[in-house]
């Protein structure tokens, strides 16, 4: 969603001409009223792809690399994205923090947790995965620290792009992914997750693939209700939900 600044302008994004992404919320009671969602958590470069724990107490998120005002750049003039953590507190976002598997020199991004909250599932173009982004996961300590990422492996990831991570209350990993065979461009799948094996994935068809690039993908397992984004032509212009 375009971030609209005070002086009514919107900064642009220039690899694309679009505007910088924001974080926003929504009743599904009424989803006419939209608001910015933390003034604490949204810069002027990106934001997306928040997730919450189920406590509603601590969330992740995806940003630009950005500390104390500035964003850092890698060897090739690029900020790279990076997973940031939030605490709830006194009825404001606040300790936002990067991750350690964080890096100056690469992306990690599209946060998901499992069922347990024990593991973070994100994408990454690392070193020494596939190609392009992966699907990784990496062990939530007890401290709240991060253990060491591991790659899903050549089951989950190909050469080219998997991302969008989302695990469901039943242990079921959904991704996208334009490496996979597919209907064309970034196409949801599923794979079950079973004592630390992951099965084959499987695409989940039409209608929420298409030609086009679908993702983001998120279900409700008990009410069978969700939501995902596509750039589809029949939507409003570029990405939509």
């Amino acid at each position: 969603t375009p971030q609209k600044k005070t002086d009514g302008t919107h900064k642009e994004y220039g690899w694309t001409g679009n505007q910088y992404l924001d974080l926003y919320k929504v009743s599904l009671k009424n989803v006419s009223v939209v608001s910015s969602f933390s003034s604490n958590i949204n810069t002027k470069l990106h934001e997306s792809n928040i997730i919450f724990t189920k406590d509603g107490k601590t969330a992740y998120f995806t940003r630009n690399n950005y500390a104390n005002g500035k964003r850092k750049k890698d060897k090739h003039a690029i900020t790279h994205l990076q997973i940031f953590k939030a605490q709830f507190n006194n009825g404001k976002w606040d300790k936002i923090t990067p991750l350690s598997i964080n890096s100056d020199n690469y992306s990690t991004e599209h946060p998901a947790l499992s069922p347990d909250e024990k593991t973070l599932y994100f994408a990454s173009d690392m070193p020494h995965g596939f190609g392009s982004f992966d699907i990784y996961a990496v062990a939530i300590l007890k401290d709240g620290s991060m253990g060491i990422p591991e790659n899903l492996g050549s089951e989950i990831n190909t050469d080219k792009k998997e991302q969008f991570p989302y695990i469901d209350s039943n242990n079921n990993l959904y991704f996208s992914s334009n490496g996979l065979p597919g209907f064309g461009g970034m196409d949801v799948f599923i794979s079950k997750i079973n004592d630390q094996t992951i099965s084959k994935p499987d695409n989940i068809g039409i209608p929420i693939n298409s030609g086009y690039d679908d993702f983001s993908f998120n279900i409700d397992y008990r009410t069978k209700e969700g939501y995902f984004s596509s750039n589809r032509t029949s939507g409003k212009g570029n990405d939509d939900i």
